[in-house]
């Protein structure tokens, strides 16, 4: 029961302060008698174990007025990173009931108990609470913020986009990129149906809130492509390039084909080579080094691999490195030890993430959207240094 008591120190502080600050007023002293009664018959509820009664005593001990107001949401916060979402209910309820709160303080209180209905996982009464705070000045863009997290939660993407006005009016850049890859939600869905026309229309609006969304020109790059527009699907893998270098390994071969379908490998290699340079990616220089060795030899391929990892070294690269020895000819009599090296290795990288969140490092062998973990959109991407890129 220890910890219980330092739960209510910041309580029990509040309202010394509190008496000791209406103590002159002597007309007031049977008053003050009874509340301090209230307030140690709560405290001995709390240190008998009996907490929904110690709650009903100490809320009726401070009383709602502007001097304990304070006292009472702390200690409803309290209860709420305890997570005993049933008593931070309690007191914040209790304070969107009292009409004689300032407005200030009931506008919190309503905040503070959307906050507690969210993470009670009770979302229709949390949105209630939220847009009831959208036209406060101190709590609109917060409560906004909540309410897309309860329509990323639920996949509601309509009620999302129906706030779309709100979200332009406060110019939050956060927000635009969530409101852009809800759009994405509904474009992916009218991709599958193949509604080509209405998925260029849905992706422009995206792009008009997030122009540097990479998701919004990944699924352009689908549209043109399926639509055998090769030109401009290979302008929006360049857009993924410029805006996220990172994401861009995952589009490498999509690219390759459309300038395959263009007739036009030199460009691509070009641009590739360049980007390879500016990033140091593995999957790019993997992907060059198999050119070169094409282009000219084994032997050219294996001195420029050598180079790129004396300065970069990665181990998808000396895998890569491996393999361009095993192929090699003239080194038939340790085919079967270098064989061995790249099936160990490559069983080394089976078991490692491919993806990590940049936001909060999630790890993942697979791709997503929004991180599993953050539920940040975009965040999740190739891994970068040894083991990865």
């Amino acid at each position: 029961m220890l910890e219980w008591a330092f739960l209510l120190l910041p309580v029990a502080a509040a309202y010394g302060w509190y008496m000791g600050r209406n103590s002159i007023k002597q007309n007031d002293q049977s008053a003050k008698e009874a509340l301090s009664k209230k307030f140690s018959t709560g405290i001995n509820y709390l240190l008998s174990n009996q907490q929904d009664k110690a709650i009903d005593f100490l809320i009726e001990a401070l009383k709602v007025d502007n001097d304990t107001v304070e006292a009472h949401f702390a200690m409803a916060n309290l209860f709420r990173r305890r997570g005993e979402l049933d008593r931070a209910l309690r007191v914040h309820e209790y304070l969107v009931q009292q009409k004689h709160l300032p407005s200030k303080d009931k506008q919190k209180a309503i905040y503070e108990l959307g906050k507690d209905f969210l993470s009670a996982g009770l979302y229709d009464r949390a949105e209630d609470m939220f847009m009831r705070s959208l036209k406060t000045n101190l709590y609109g863009l917060k409560s906004l913020t909540f309410l897309f997290q309860i329509y990323q939660s639920t996949s509601d993407w309509q009620r999302g986009l129906a706030m779309e006005k709100m979200v332009v009016k406060h110019d939050d850049k956060k927000l635009l990129h969530i409101l852009a890859n809800f759009y994405c939600e509904i474009a992916t869905k009218a991709l599958a149906d193949k509604k080509y026309i209405e998925v260029v229309e849905i992706l422009e609006k995206a792009l008009t809130l997030d122009p540097n969304s990479c998701r919004t020109h990944w699924l352009l790059a689908k549209v043109y492509e399926d639509q055998e527009q090769y030109s401009e699907a290979c302008r929006c893998y360049q857009e993924i390039y410029h805006q996220d270098n990172e994401f861009f390994p995952d589009v490498i071969e999509n690219m390759h084909q459309c300038y395959i379908k263009l007739n036009d490998e030199v460009e691509f290699y070009a641009f590739l080579r360049k980007a390879y340079e500016e990033t140091g990616s593995s999957s790019l220089l993997i992907k060059y080094v198999n050119y070169i060795r094409v282009k000219n030899s084994n032997k050219k391929a294996q001195d420029y691999m050598m180079t790129a990892l004396n300065r970069r070294p990665t181990i998808r690269g000396f895998k890569h490195f491996v393999k361009l020895q095993n192929d090699d000819k003239e080194c038939e009599s340790n085919n079967e030890s270098m064989a061995m090296i790249t099936g160990l290795i490559s069983s080394y990288l089976k078991v490692k993430p491919r993806y990590s969140c940049r936001t909060c490092g999630f790890n993942s062998s697979t791709h997503y959207w929004s991180c599993p973990s953050c539920h940040g959109w975009e965040q999740l991407k190739p891994v970068r240094g040894l083991e990865g890129e």
